[in-house]
This record gives structure tokens, sequence and C-alpha cells, in this order.
């Protein structure tokens, strides 16, 4: 599983470790600002510079997940959150987790 996240915010470097660190399985994470569109492209065909900077993205098993979906399926890995994880695949969940994500963006460079 890999993480591409922003790597300039302190906020979302400081999550990303935590889940690392809590995670089952290893977890690669790493900065879009550290890679070329070449190289986002190799990691998989869909990723751009636009989408990355837009959303967090989980590669996981050759399949793309942005934003709430990626963490969706990154929770999933993660010591004891994995036993709720499942809530968020609940009716209309997936709504209320997209505007979290949107508020979330919104207020980074207040979060740092």
């Amino acid at each position: 599983m890999k993480l591409i996240y922003d790597g300039d915010c302190s906020f979302c470097t400081r999550l990303a470790h935590s889940l690392q660190n809590r995670s089952i399985q290893p977890i690669d994470i790493v900065s879009y600002h550290s890679l070329s569109e070449e190289d986002l492209n190799k990691i998989h065909p869909q990723l751009t510079w636009d989408k990355c900077k837009g959303e967090v993205q989980i590669i996981q098993d050759g399949n793309r997940f942005p934003g709430f979906f990626g963490v969706r399926v990154l929770l999933w890995n993660v010591r004891i959150v994995r036993y709720f994880a499942w809530i968020l695949y609940l009716p209309l969940i997936p709504f209320l987790g997209m505007f979290v994500m949107v508020i979330l963006k919104k207020f980074k460079k207040s979060l740092r």
C-alpha cells in the first residue's frame, strides 16, 4: 500500500507517520512534492500533480483511491480503528466524509 500526500503540511505529515506506526501491513508514505509527473505516472497511470495536490491518494493492488475513499481503504489497515472502519461504508457516510475532507483542505493552512 502506498500513501501519497502533501509533504509540505506538518499536520498531514504527523498524521501520515502516526498511521504508518499503527498499521498492520507496511505503508509506503511518499510526498508528491518529491516526485515528478513521470514518477507519479509510474506509480499509477491516473496520477498527476493536480490530483495529488487536491487530495490524498492511496494506491493498493494497482487501484487508486482518492480522498475520502483512500482514507476509508487505509483505515482497514490501522490497528483498533479497523474494527470501526465499516461505519465509513454506511449509506450517506461517503457524502459526509467528502465534506469533511473539503473542510480539512480549506483549513489545512491553519492546521500547520
